[in-house]
């Protein structure tokens, strides 16, 4: 008898270690669907033409995070800046769109985490200058850095670098963010 009871011992602890397994494997933050989502503003330093000025960009984005160090972020930013130009005593009136599709690696801290991310971006930017008008369009390198911190279990605040290729343009920016996680 204490053979058999043995044996459903140990399936059961079996069992246990299986469950375990597979919870681990999903995310263990306060995300417990996985997804988050928010919404970001912040200063833009734009790169034209050997120029560069400050302007302003807002977007949103939406992540999946596999674990806790892991996830897949998709989102849009818009901006704008009047950058000088090479020509004329006249401004360059940049407005640019940027759809980011990254992967960012997270270092869990005690009150948030450190993240890395890196990816690419479809760019959209208009270029204006009295007279003239530049439009382009294509794909470009998106990378960043930050710190987010936990101030409720399901709400975020973020401090990060971001930096953008739109070909002819160049993107560095300080973004503010709010995050909300499901």
């Amino acid at each position: 008898m204490n053979k058999i009871a043995g044996k459903k011992g140990m399936g059961r602890k079996a069992l246990g270690v299986t469950v375990c397994a597979l919870l681990y494997s999903f995310p263990v933050s306060a995300d417990l669907l996985g997804f988050s989502f928010g919404a970001s503003a912040g200063a833009a330093r734009i790169e034209y033409d050997g120029n560069d000025d400050y302007g302003f960009e807002y977007g949103v984005n939406a992540s999946y995070h596999f674990n806790d160090m892991l996830s897949v972020n998709a989102g849009v930013v818009q901006g704008s800046a009047e950058v000088d130009s090479n020509l004329s005593s006249a401004k360059n009136d940049i407005d640019y769109t940027a759809f980011q599709l990254t992967l960012r690696g997270d270092i869990p801290l005690v009150i948030g985490n450190a993240y890395a991310k890196v990816g690419t971006n479809y760019y959209d930017y208009d270029i204006d200058t009295p007279g003239m008008r530049d439009t382009n369009d294509g794909w470009g390198f998106t990378g960043g850095a930050g710190f987010v911190f936990t101030l409720l279990p399901f709400i975020d605040l973020s401090l990060g670098y971001e930096y953008r290729d739109m070909g002819d343009v160049t993107n560095n920016s300080i973004i503010f963010g709010v995050g909300a996680s499901l």
